[in-house]
């Protein structure tokens, strides 16, 4: 994704922080609301799982990595987390097949903390997050 889902264009897009780690830099943190701003480094263990999901078939929308407002001290701008609203271009939410399956394969590959339809504030997307 290109922006923030809440419409903020400021170079710390989840498409952004992924071109700025292709080419061996830092990933820039959002500025507004619970952002801390300033760059940070994008987890391997992480990048490696979302290659690893992609090459088993998964297609997946990242809305955010290290950009946007999340909650205070979020693993998002430690560079240890992404976020997903859709997988195999359905919407995530309580009726769609594939999120959970998504998230136990990231669980599987690492991630420690997941959240999705059922927890709060992840109705519509699935947050996957590693170790710090």
């Amino acid at each position: 994704m290109r922006r923030q889902v809440s419409g903020h264009y400021d170079g710390a897009s989840s498409w952004d922080n992924i071109e700025a780690t292709a080419r061996g830099g830092s990933a820039r943190r959002s500025w507004y609301g619970n952002a801390p701003g300033g760059y940070t480094n994008l987890n391997p263990q992480m990048l490696r799982a979302m290659k690893i999901l992609a090459k088993q078939g998964y297609s997946f929308h990242v809305t955010s990595i290290a950009g946007a407002s999340h909650s205070r001290g979020s693993r998002h701008y430690a560079g240890l987390a992404f976020d997903v609203d859709r997988i195999n271009g359905i919407k995530v939410g309580y009726g769609s097949p594939y999120w959970r399956k998504f998230l136990n394969r990231c669980r599987e590959l690492g991630a420690t903390e997941t959240k999705g339809p059922g927890d709060s504030g992840h109705s519509r997307h699935v947050h996957a997050a590693w170790p710090r």
